[in-house]
């Protein structure tokens, strides 16, 4: 891990049990993360994108901890520069160093206590960690206006804000302990367009303000590109590509993510728009996938796709697990 990396996952595993039988015995696995690994520089956005039931919110909540790993390392750089393997703390251990990294998450109106105002609400994290009630009001005043929102709000119950307001209360309580790093599990994808670009331009205003670095969340690619430095693309468990913004939506090199990029609509009536169509059935996990997970609705899959396991090949910073990488010719979005 260098210098300039504040987390780095290293085959993350996540196997959830089916239980079947009389005896409610555990016949097989749900391969939810199936050995992922990547890396997030200091100061950096990093997107994980993928459609739904990919893994992506799973691989979020393994990081945090809130999920236990089935296997693998999650090693992240605290405040005070000591590197810590978060798979292996305790409890104890555990809290201490969240306090350097903490969570947005999706929906504004399940993640926020109806029966608490404002002011306990981003209070949260203070109280546990010890803060008295003079200080951590003159705390959550500052947050407020640090995400846009008036002091006067704090005796306010969740139910009398707008869900762009409640989002940014819950990034508020998020950066309530000064953390370096935010994992933000698709905190837009609830509100409508218009609000959208205003959550992200603060999530933008804030990580430049404070020296924040974002693990990004979402299905929306028109999202990911507008706030992401880096993306790695998700499918059935498994990273497929991992690339700069640019070089991901200029040149894509896996067939999954030229499908991904295919689907984004053209906002031009005169232009000619067609989404490459996808057949076949997703893979089960649970039965185990010996080659790319993507081979039964690749059209440009081969037996051998169907047969060797692809890992990451990382070609001049650009890394995808495909072997037909270098014949294929895919069209990005420009």
């Amino acid at each position: 891990m260098d210098e300039n990396t504040i987390l780095e996952v290293k085959g993350l595993k996540k196997y959830f049990p089916i239980n079947e039988g009389f005896w409610n015995r555990t016949e097989s696995y749900v391969k939810a993360v199936n050995d992922i690994s990547f890396s997030i520089k200091t100061g950096q956005t990093f997107g994980l994108v993928g459609e739904s039931g990919c893994g992506k919110t799973t691989s979020a909540r393994l990081i945090m901890r809130a999920l236990e790993l089935t296997d693998g390392q999650v090693l992240f750089r605290r405040n005070n520069g000591e590197i810590v393997n978060l798979a292996e703390l305790d409890k104890y251990e555990l809290k201490i160093v969240r306090q350097d990294i903490q969570m947005v998450f999706q929906d504004p109106y399940s993640s926020l206590n109806p029966r608490m105002p404002v002011l306990e609400l981003i209070a949260e994290p203070l109280k546990a960690y010890g803060w008295k009630k003079k200080r951590y009001k003159e705390r959550v005043a500052e947050l407020l206006d640090l995400v846009g929102l008036d002091v006067k709000y704090m005796p306010r119950y969740p139910h009398a804000f707008s869900g762009g307001q409640r989002q940014r209360i819950g990034i508020a309580r998020a950066l309530a302990l000064n953390p370096s790093l935010v994992v933000a599990d698709e905190p837009v994808s609830a509100l409508d367009v218009s609000v959208q670009a205003q959550i992200l331009n603060l999530l933008r205003d804030l990580q430049e303000r404070m020296g924040l670095t974002y693990l990004f969340i979402a299905h929306d690619l028109s999202v990911i590109r507008y706030i992401c430095d880096k993306i790695a693309v998700m499918y059935l468990g498994r990273l497929v590509e991992i690339a700069e913004t640019d070089k991901l939506f200029n040149n894509p090199l896996h067939p999954y993510t030229a499908t991904l990029l295919s689907s984004v609509p053209v906002p031009d009536p005169m232009e000619d728009w067609l989404a490459v169509r996808v057949e076949g059935e997703i893979s089960d996990s649970s039965k185990g996938i010996e080659g790319c997970s993507f081979a039964a609705r690749c059209q440009y899959a081969v037996d051998e796709c169907g047969e060797l396991e692809q890992k990451l090949v990382d070609i001049d910073g650009h890394q995808v697990a495909c072997h037909r990488y270098e014949e294929l010719n895919l069209e990005g979005v420009e």
